[in-house]
């Protein structure tokens, strides 16, 4: 096994801090909402609050929640349904789900509704604050839609209300590309693309690269985790074999499998360390 290294500067995040760790992908289909999950899983079952803010397209993570409401913005918008909001023993831990969009395409006629109608947006804004203070939360895990920006109206206007709450957060982006040569270019492009952001926030941490076939020569990508550190920015890799037990999930959140490479990414970031690679 080689050697591990450290990323050594330790951050700044006090135990009544927030951690908000956000997941991106250039792309659907790269296994982003399971890494998610998985790492808010791992967080929770170590005995931490965990607050789950599921805005991917699918609402894969509140679906497994056993939330089949509409998200928040929906509901906003329809003017009725319960809260989409499940709270879930973990371990020492607790994981709450909170299904903020995830009814397909629609996201965007109610963040135009929203917009055109200060009321419901103040309504709307006084329902997340709420949301984010009913727990001392110590990590916010991010579930985003594909190619999302920092400059993106959804992510400027979340992130306005969630650092009033939270506003010592420290916030880290990880980024989620497949195995293939193709999807890998297109998120390093997407990561320059965010990372050039005026309206970021916190700093780019791991580059993960997921369903990697078996037999594969590691060392392919161990060059990429290593140019992505050097011209990205980013403090560590990881690298994720291809698991099918992952595309077998049939239950809700009892029956997610544990992925190792997921649980030691979780021990990173509960300590404020990041290896170099992850494998």
């Amino acid at each position: 096994m080689m050697n591990r290294k450290f990323f050594r500067e330790k951050l700044s995040v006090q135990k009544e801090d927030m951690f908000r760790i956000s997941i991106h992908g250039a792309k659907g289909g790269v296994g982003k909402s399971t890494i998610a999950l998985g790492l808010a899983r791992e967080l929770a079952l170590n005995g931490r609050e965990v607050l789950f803010i599921d805005r991917d397209l699918l609402g894969f993570a509140s679906f497994l929640a056993g939330i089949r409401e509409y998200g928040l913005l929906a509901k906003a918008v329809e003017g009725r349904g319960p809260l989409p909001l499940r709270e879930i023993r973990m371990g020492r831990g607790t994981l709450t789900v909170l299904k903020l969009f995830g009814d397909g395409m629609r996201f965007k006629s109610d963040m135009a509704v929203i917009h055109a109608d200060p009321a419901l947006r103040a309504e709307l804004e006084v329902t997340y604050r709420e949301i984010l203070g009913k727990r001392s939360y110590h990590f916010a895990v991010v579930d985003n839609l594909p190619l999302v920006t920092p400059s993106d109206d959804v992510v400027r206007h979340e992130l306005e209300v969630f650092r009033a709450v939270y506003p010592s957060s420290q916030i880290t982006r990880i980024f989620v590309s497949d195995s293939s040569r193709f999807c890998i270019n297109d998120t390093m492009n997407y990561v320059r693309v965010v990372e050039s952001s005026p309206d970021k926030v916190g700093f780019p941490g791991f580059f993960v690269i997921n369903m990697i076939p078996p037999f594969r020569d590691q060392e392919e990508y161990l060059r990429v985790l290593r140019e992505a550190k050097e011209s990205l920015g980013t403090k560590g890799g990881v690298l994720i074999p291809f698991l099918e037990q992952l595309f077998q999930i049939k239950g809700g959140l009892e029956s997610f499998p544990t992925v190792p490479q997921i649980r030691r990414m979780a021990l990173n970031l509960e300590n404020g360390t990041f290896e170099e690679f992850i494998n």
